[in-house]
């Protein structure tokens, strides 16, 4: 999982992940805290890939080199994650679901259910039918 997103969410996102069993191949630090970071090495490890800036070629560069399946970040960047053909998930401030505590969690996890197991990703790494 590609992980664009700053603040308190830099992390808190990152260790929601983690005990759904998905492995976080980099985070955002935009507006992050020095604590921020601090606790995101102790969930990531001290060679943990922080992005200050997310753009397109940044991020898409990132989800290359570390064949990340999945992109969550503010709705912006959902564009850059479709052209690359890859599922992604709106986590911005105005999100319409909450993912606060042990219901947050389990919101969160149907909600990458249902992004992951949509119909579109298989279509969209098959040949046109019209080649």
């Amino acid at each position: 999982v590609l992980l664009y997103t700053g603040g308190v969410k830099s992390w808190s996102v990152v260790s929601a992940l983690q005990d759904l069993g998905m492995t976080v191949v980099a985070t955002g630090t935009r507006k992050s805290t020095e604590e921020d970071k601090q606790r995101i090495r102790e969930l990531m490890g001290d060679e943990a890939v922080m992005l200050e800036e997310g753009n397109a070629r940044t991020l898409l560069d990132v989800v290359y080199r570390y064949q990340a399946d999945l992109m969550i970040a503010g709705g912006r960047n959902m564009y850059t994650a479709w052209k690359a053909r890859l599922p992604f998930l709106d986590i911005n401030q105005e999100r319409e679901h909450a993912y606060a505590g042990y219901q947050g969690i389990i919101t969160l996890a149907r909600q990458l259910c249902l992004t992951l197991a949509s119909p579109v990703w298989p279509q969209t790494h098959t040949r046109a039918p019209w080649r």
